[in-house]
């Protein structure tokens, strides 16, 4: 005898116990065959057991799934929208097994980032990457640390400011080059008045990246050639914390657009200036060795720059738009 439960049901019986796969199957033969009996042929099981299983899930649901006053046997809104979820969740119960194996067909990639990069476009580019990859593991920080986990094989692709061209055996794309420019505070004060680079370094502190990194050796080659004295100085180790401190009028510094992407949310109070010529470029790139990850980093390399132009460029352009002519991005 088919259990007939009606078109609402008080709250107070409704139970918290989840779905069975079987009731899931049991509403969805129901729905395709409008009765107990034909869904009970179709699932090669008794009618009593698709009866059962169907008035659990309207237990459950705390409604009526079915609308038993009509032959063939019609959903109700609530019935019908559980078919449709309940046809989408065995669907992927069943290709969940062939998902899972390809999984182990996938390989577990390795990534390092320069800081300026995984603060900006990073979060973006791994979303991409974990697409197309098996386990992911990513690590950040300073170029000549991640060149050594390159070469020692500790990480397997690096987004670096150093091309390592001194290196064979090495695959490498460009993704973007920016050239170094001048932050000194807005408004006010001696930075105000200074003319000159020169003239800056005299009246206040010159705030640095560690001499460590790749941009810090940068600037300080470019100071060495353009003979700016700048005797009193503040280390910093990210361009958050030197935007902070000229905004807070503390002293001036030497960056570039990615750096001042990444310090956007603290770069109120500060001002961007032109250097004088020579300016060097830092080279943005993929590395990655030779006849191991090139396709991947092929790909990366596309996401990234469809990401800088659709997305990070414009918001930098909004931000800051005396820096359109020192950033270009590579082929």
């Amino acid at each position: 005898m088919e259990t007939h439960i009606g078109a609402a049901l008080d709250p107070g019986e409704r139970q918290t116990q989840a779905l069975s796969i079987g009731s899931l199957e049991a509403i969805l033969a129901v729905a395709a065959t409008g009765s107990m009996s034909a869904a009970a042929q179709r699932l090669r099981c008794s009618q009593s057991s698709v009866s059962q299983l169907v008035s659990h899930a309207e237990v459950s649901m705390g409604c009526a799934l079915f609308d038993r006053s009509r032959r063939p046997f019609r959903t109700t809104r609530e019935g019908g929208e559980l078919s449709r979820q309940a046809a989408r969740i065995l669907h992927d119960l069943r290709a969940l097994p062939q998902r899972v194996a390809a999984l182990s067909d996938r390989p577990t990639l390795r990534i390092a980032m320069i800081d300026s990069f995984a603060d900006t476009l990073g979060p973006d580019l791994i979303r991409f990457a974990a697409q197309s990859v098996g386990d992911l593991f990513v690590t950040q920080g300073q170029t000549p640390a991640l060149a050594l986990d390159l070469l020692e094989r500790r990480v397997d692709l690096i987004v670096s400011a150093d091309t390592l061209d001194e290196y064979d055996g090495l695959s490498r794309i460009s993704l973007l080059k920016e050239s170094l420019v001048l932050l000194m505070p807005e408004r006010g004060g001696r930075a105000a008045r200074a003319r000159s680079v020169v003239d800056l370094a005299g009246e206040l502190p010159f705030i640095r990246y560690n001499i460590r990194s790749s941009i810090g050796v940068m600037v300080e080659r470019y100071l060495r050639v353009a003979r700016v004295p700048a005797a009193r100085r503040i280390e910093v180790d990210n361009a958050v914390m030197m935007c902070t401190l000229i905004a807070s009028g503390v002293g001036w510094g030497i960056t570039t657009p990615l750096c001042v992407l990444q310090g956007l949310g603290r770069f109120d109070g500060v001002a961007v200036r032109k250097l004088s010529a020579p300016v060097p470029l830092r080279e943005i790139t993929i590395v990655t060795r030779e006849g191991e990850w090139e396709e991947v980093a092929a790909k990366l390399a596309a996401e990234s720059r469809r990401l800088w132009g659709e997305k990070f460029f414009p918001q930098l352009m909004g931000a800051v738009p005396e820096l359109a002519a020192e950033v270009s991005l590579s082929a």
